[in-house]
C-alpha cells in the first residue's frame, strides 16, 4: 500500500512501514517467528537478509514444494496461512533480520538477538547479587531491570526515585560508580530466569548483557535416632559373641 506527502511542488510516495519485530533467545533454545500468509496458492520466502541475504525457508503451496536449512521448520498449519519459522535450537550465527514474504509482498521482519548469559547459582533463602555496570557519568534517564521480559525493578536517577519491589534492590551509591547490580534478598526458587539489565529508556545494554539465576532447594540437614540405635545395636552384638564364648567354654568343660 502507498500513500503520498505534499509539500509545495514535491510530491513523494512512501510505502507503508511493516511492523518490526525484535526478539530474543538464549543459545540451544526453541524459537519461533511469526508470518501469516493468505491466498489460495502462497508463495512464502523466509530470508535472513543481513549480513548473508540467505533463503532460510522456500514454499510453495500449490507446487507442494518445500525447502529448508537446517534447524529451520514451519511447524504452523500453513493450510490457514501460518508460516511462522521456528528454529529448533538457536545458534550464535543466527544472530541478525529476517523477513518473510508472501506472494512477493513483505510481510514480517525481524530482529533477532542472541543472548549468551553469565550464570549465577543461589541456594533458596540466600542473598544473591546478578552483576551488572554501565557508564553512568553522562546523563542516564533510567535504570531497568527484567525478569523473562517483565520488569522487576525501575530506578530513575534524576530523583533517586526505585520502584518498591520488596527483595529486589539496587545500590543508588553503587549507581554513581557504574554499578547498577540487582540485590535479590532472599531469593526464592520461582526467581529462576532470564534477567537483564538495561539502560536508558532500554536503549542501552549493561554488561553482562544478561544474567541467567539459577536458584537451588535448601539443603535439608537433619538429625535422626541412628547413631545412638547403631550403638546399641553394636553393644548387643558383643554381649552375644561374649555370651556365646562363655556357654561354649563351660559346654567343653563340662
Amino acid at each position: 500500500m502507498m500513500y503520498s506527502i505534499y509539500s509545495k511542488n514535491i510530491h513523494l510516495l512512501m510505502p507503508q512501514c511493516q511492523a518490526f519485530i525484535i526478539t530474543e533467545s538464549m543459545v540451544n533454545e526453541a524459537l519461533t517467528l511469526p508470518c501469516n500468509c493468505s491466498g489460495n496458492c502462497p508463495a512464502v520466502w523466509w530470508i535472513r537478509f543481513i549480513p548473508d541475504n540467505a533463503v532460510i525457508v522456500q514454499s510453495w503451496k500449490c507446487s507442494k514444494q518445500e525447502h529448508f536449512k537446517k534447524r529451520f521448520t514451519l511447524p504452523g498449519d500453513t493450510s490457514r496461512g501460518n508460516f511462522s519459522l521456528m528454529i529448533s535450537s538457536v545458534a550464535y550465527n543466527d544472530a541478525d533480520s529476517y523477513n518473510c514474504s508472501c506472494n512477493e509482498k513483505l510481510v514480517t521482519e525481524v530482529k533477532l538477538k542472541v543472548i549468551i548469559p553469565t550464570v549465577v547459582k543461589a541456594f533458596e533463602g540466600k542473598n544473591v547479587t546478578l552483576p551488572c555496570y554501565g557508564d553512568t557519568r553522562q546523563v542516564v534517564k533510567d535504570v531497568k531491570w527484567k525478569k523473562d521480559g517483565h520488569e522487576v525493578l525501575l530506578y530513575t536517577p534524576a530523583n533517586r526515585w526505585m520502584t518498591k519491589q520488596n527483595r529486589f534492590t539496587m545500590s543508588v551509591e553503587g549507581f554513581l560508580d557504574g554499578d547498577l547490580s540487582l540485590h535479590i534478598s532472599p531469593v526464592h526458587l520461582s526467581d529462576t530466569g532470564l534477567y537483564q539489565c538495561l539502560i536508558h529508556d532500554e536503549s542501552q545494554d549493561g554488561e553482562p548483557r544478561a544474567v541467567l539465576l539459577k536458584v537451588e532447594g535448601q539443603q535439608q540437614f537433619t538429625t535422626t535416632n541412628s547413631a545412638p540405635v547403631s550403638g546399641w545395636f553394636v553393644l548387643l552384638v558383643l554381649f552375644i559373641s561374649v555370651w556365646n564364648i562363655i556357654m561354649g567354654s563351660r559346654w567343653l568343660s563340662g
